[in-house]
């Protein structure tokens, strides 16, 4: 009947045509709306068709397919392909939409239009969210058409805080074995054994694209680490960012938000909890946790602080920041810097450790393996222990105390200089040294050693106490070195069993020994470890063992245990109020952590009564909540100045 009609128009356009009175007139096809992508059985078309003289036909041809337009508004005709009536599936690629007008005088205009039956390229490539790019990989990506079109480029972008590296390839460049296809292969200059495009000792953020001349596809994945240390070896990777590892598990944290353990053995996880994320929202790097003997404890990033027991989430705290944990303790502070508590995991239940309404003094503690307790502030110039017991009392703001269960050391900021000293189990304080930085995260304590940071006058250099009491100088370069502290791990995770120190330098991480020169190890991405009478490094989602020239280290097992150590009583302190200062906001060292002060009661609390109030997010610089710590500059450093100044002003005053 299409087909009829059409003939007969056209006759009768004819005809008219050959009238004297007939004036020939072009017919003109304005515009063709029409998607340029068929996503779907049928094909919407819209045509906008004139003439000198009435338009009498508009049709639309597809894949021998043909249908009318009918007449719409402001001189447009419409109508739809139904590709049901193909009798099969079109296939991809493209296709030829033609339109034809013709006038009531017999004058006909025509156009075309290419669509598609389009399937964007898939794009491939061998890194994951949170992956390690390690010594002996490069990265490579490939663009796969959809069939018959061919990838004509592709692109990776790799940008970071200290640069950004783009590769790229194209068809005409390098054509590709494989018809249709487009690889990427990271290059290295000067050949196989040259230096890869990519630098390592940066953390990126990768953005792919691939283009066939018809459409383009992009991909963004981050972040994406790169560390191509050799003396790194891998020993598994995890399906997230490890926050804590031991010899069975790791705590992970995906790019989706989940948080989950991970079994190293079976490889199986067990996701805890998926943390919200979205715009305004505080961004996933401010997570982290630690494993326990009974699961794990963590901080989300919108104030909240979680336990999994024994397979079950509990809701440790509210508006709250996580200080310290070891074994079934955790300590916690509230956001509003006055108040801080010990938490037993596998019970529940909080007991007070200091409070002060008001204060916005840091509070910082240490938790041994028997659990006792270990913390400090600006309010008195003594570390507190368990059962209130004082050690020391010097000028200047108390930093975080460390504990290795026989030694206990801490440091003291004056504004200019952190002055630490060790006291032994015998009651002996010895003076270690000055150091010229601010920062809280400036010793280490384990199995009897010390690793303690002093000034040569110029830079920090790293020392360590060995248990005889020799003293040895680990680093001499010419900058400032600082030990590799993460949250929760702060004054523990540098030193091995034997007194090999841990420490990063210039973007550089060593290990260093006495009588020996530092051994460059990695860059100072992520984060280092003694575990099991080895050298681990954590970065993303990858462990590492770093080989030392120092000793042959064993692998940590995935099939090893650790056995919890018996834990004690932890008692509570409490202050007088003439005892407690406040340090204004103002004034405060910003490299130190939003930490807190003591209740005067001991009650426990369980649940959701333990929930405080607080107005500030959690903190995110210092002690056992913060990252590596560096020295201060700027602003920073200023207001540490100030900070140690207002406070030696206030020691001043007489104590009880």
């Amino acid at each position: 009947m299409q087909a009829y009609r059409r003939h007969v128009g056209t006759a009768i356009a004819l005809v008219l045509s050959l009238s004297a009175e007939a004036a020939h007139a072009a017919v003109t096809i304005g515009s063709i709306e029409v998607d340029r992508f068929i996503e779907s059985e049928t094909i919407p078309v819209r045509v906008a068709a004139s003439s000198p003289d009435d338009i009498y036909y508009v049709e639309a041809e597809f894949e021998g397919l043909i249908i009318e337009l009918t007449p719409a508004e402001d001189g447009y005709f419409e109508g739809s392909l139904d590709l049901g009536e193909l009798g099969g599936a079109l296939p991809y690629g493209p296709h030829v939409l033609t339109v034809d007008a013709y006038s009531t005088l017999g004058d006909m205009g025509s156009a075309q239009r290419t669509l598609h039956r389009y399937a964007p390229p898939t794009l491939a490539w061998n890194v994951l969210p949170n992956d390690t790019l390690t010594a002996g990989q490069r990265f490579d990506a490939k663009c796969i058409p959809t069939p018959p079109y061919e990838c004509m480029s592709i692109v990776a972008r790799f940008s970071s805080a200290d640069g950004s590296v783009t590769l790229e390839n194209d068809r005409w460049w390098s054509p590709s074995p494989v018809p249709g296809r487009l690889y990427l292969k990271e290059w290295q200059s000067g050949g196989n054994d040259g230096i890869p495009a990519i630098p390592s000792g940066r953390t990126y953020t990768l953005t792919i694209e691939a283009s066939d001349d018809v459409g383009t596809v992009t991909r963004t994945v981050g972040p994406i680490h790169v560390d191509r240390s050799p003396q790194l070896t891998v020993v598994q990777r995890a399906p997230g960012a490890i926050l804590d590892f031991d010899a069975t598990r790791f705590l992970l944290l995906d790019h989706r938000g989940r948080i989950g353990i991970f079994e190293r053995a079976t490889q199986a996880v067990t996701w805890i909890e998926t943390i919200p994320q979205g715009e305004g929202i505080t961004p996933l790097s401010a997570v982290y946790g630690a494993l326990t003997p009974s699961g794990a404890v963590y901080q989300t990033m919108n104030g909240y602080i979680r336990s999994w027991v024994n397979g079950t989430r509990n809701t440790v705290a509210r508006a709250a920041r996580l200080d310290a944990v070891n074994g079934d303790t955790a300590v916690w502070t509230t956001n509003s810097d006055d108040w801080a508590l010990a938490h037993t995991l596998s019970t529940g239940t909080n007991r007070t450790l200091w409070s002060s309404a008001g204060s916005r003094s840091p509070f910082q503690a240490d938790i041994t393996a028997s659990g006792g307790i270990y913390f400090g502030t600006y309010e008195r110039g003594a570390i507190v222990g368990p059962g209130g017991s004082l050690l020391g009392d010097h000028e200047g703001n108390l930093q975080r105390p460390i504990a290795d269960g026989t030694n206990v050391v801490g440091r003291w900021w004056d504004g200019r200089t952190s002055s630490s000293y060790l006291y032994t189990a015998d009651g002996e304080e010895v003076f270690l040294g000055d150091s010229i930085t601010g920062s809280s995260a400036g010793l280490l304590a384990h199995a009897g050693h010390v690793g303690f940071l002093e000034t040569d006058g110029a830079v920090n250099q790293v020392w360590l106490r060995t248990p005889d009491g020799e003293q040895h100088q680990i680093s001499n370069f010419a900058t400032s070195s600082q030990f590799d502290q993460t949250k929760l791990r702060v004054g523990h995770d540098g030193l091995s069993d034997t007194g090999e120190v841990l420490f990063l330098n210039d973007g550089n991480r060593y290990i260093g020994r006495p009588g020996g020169a530092p051994e460059r190890v990695s860059t100072d991405l992520g984060h280092g470890r003694w575990a099991d009478g080895s050298w681990y490094v954590t970065i993303g989602n990858t462990l590492f063992q770093a080989a030392s020239a120092g000793g042959s280290p064993a692998r940590l097992a995935a099939t090893a245990a650790f056995a919890p150590e018996d834990r004690a009583e932890v008692l509570s302190t409490s202050f007088t109020g003439d005892e407690l200062l406040d340090v204004p906001v103002s004034v405060r060292d910003l490299h130190e952590p939003d930490a807190l002060p003591v209740l005067s009661d001991g009650a426990e609390l369980t649940g959701d009564d333990a929930d405080t109030g607080g107005d500030l997010a959690p903190a995110a610089a210092g002690c056992s909540a913060s990252g590596p710590a560096r020295s201060p500059g700027g602003a920073a450093a200023l207001a540490a100045a100030l900070s140690g100044l207002l406070a030696l002003a206030r020691r001043s005053r007489p104590r009880s």
